[in-house]
């Protein structure tokens, strides 16, 4: 009896090694599958970023032959035409407010935008902002912007572009919608109106369509009366910012109002979404300075919040020096990586 059983432990003994090891060669291989899968997830990501963060700079083939076509209509809500780039299926959604210029939704540059966004997986919302194509920017357009959020039915981030990123913030912080407003993507926007103002008036002349005297006469409800409209003819007509300054502090206070109902700086205490701020670091139209503003009072309020500076812009435009070894060292590469940066994180959010 004894033999036996010292002959079945003896077995038992034999086998558990046996066991061991295959035990551990199946987590070995579960480690490497792992692995394997990881390592594939994270190129394809870094190919989708990369190739994204191309169609937006200028290519509008990128991602064409990866992911195809895009699905693109034009939709009516609330008397505002919306483009519509995807479908509900995509997993994320983003609402696209287009700058103060002619073009609107059309511009080149922000339907290849919109493309490439709707291939990396968001579904992209362009309303058409007719007095924004006016060069007609009023604390109203907010309202537009709002009512296109809501239609789009579920949580959604919103990027706005220059002159257009006031009504948007101001949209983003109303009670009826900031909740849901995933994240706000800002490029080439300003904080406080009265500085950009003041910039336009005093500064050098942009090298854009329009200038101080379009922004001036497009907007001709700066003023009730014929004496509140004379005062803002003179506060255009500043030569220098001490000039401006008094003038705007002697504004009539409905114009006032009109104004800072359009800064964003008026509403940082009612956003809660984080904020990616983007800006060329020389921008002749609206300074840098504005989007280091914002930054600077988002964080002091606890607000996630990123900067990033681009040599590669000016305004909205791109700048590219001729390409040789120094400008690839010091202007081509770093710029890129900044780029892809800004890119990379508004892709965690698909």
């Amino acid at each position: 009896m004894t033999a036996r059983i010292s002959l079945i432990l003896g077995k038992t003994r034999g086998h558990r090694p046996r066991l061991q090891t295959e035990k551990t060669a199946k987590l070995a291989w579960l480690a490497v599958f792992s692995f394997a899968i990881v390592l594939l997830l994270l190129i394809r990501h870094t190919l989708l970023v990369s190739f994204l963060a191309l169609k937006i700079i200028g290519d509008p083939a990128a991602l064409d032959a990866w992911k195809g076509p895009v699905v693109h209509r034009t939709i009516q809500h609330a008397g505002i035409p919306i483009d519509v780039y995807g479908n509900d299926q995509s997993r994320s959604a983003i609402l696209i407010v287009h700058g103060v210029n002619p073009t609107g939704k059309n511009s080149l540059d922000l339907v290849r935008i919109s493309e490439g966004l709707a291939q990396s997986g968001f579904e992209v919302f362009v309303p058409d902002l007719a007095e924004m194509r006016k060069l007609h920017l009023t604390p109203e357009e907010s309202g537009n912007i709002e009512k296109t959020f809501q239609f789009i039915g579920r949580d959604a981030g919103v990027a706005c572009f220059s002159y257009g990123c006031g009504p948007a913030i101001a949209a983003v912080a109303d009670p009826g919608i900031r909740d849901h407003v995933r994240f706000v993507l800002a490029f080439g926007g300003y904080f406080d109106i009265r500085e950009a103002l003041e910039f336009l008036v005093t500064g050098p002349e942009p090298p854009v369509a329009w200038a101080k005297s379009d922004y001036l006469a497009a907007n001709p409800d700066l003023g009730a009366t014929a004496a509140e409209r004379r005062q803002v003819v003179g506060l255009f007509a500043s030569a220098a910012p001490e000039e401006f300054q008094t003038r705007f502090r002697n504004l009539p206070g409905s114009v006032q109002s009109w104004l800072k109902a359009i800064s964003p700086s008026n509403y940082l205490p009612q956003l809660r979404a984080p904020l990616i701020l983007v800006h060329g670091l020389e921008d002749p139209v609206i300074p840098s300075q504005q989007s280091v503003e914002f930054a600077q009072a988002a964080r002091a309020r606890g607000l996630d919040c990123s900067l990033t500076l681009l040599r590669m812009y000016g305004h909205v435009n791109q700048v590219r020096p001729p390409i040789g070894v120094l400008s690839l060292v010091r202007f081509y590469i770093p710029e890129v990586l900044r780029l892809l940066r800004v890119v990379n994180l508004l892709s965690s959010y698909r």
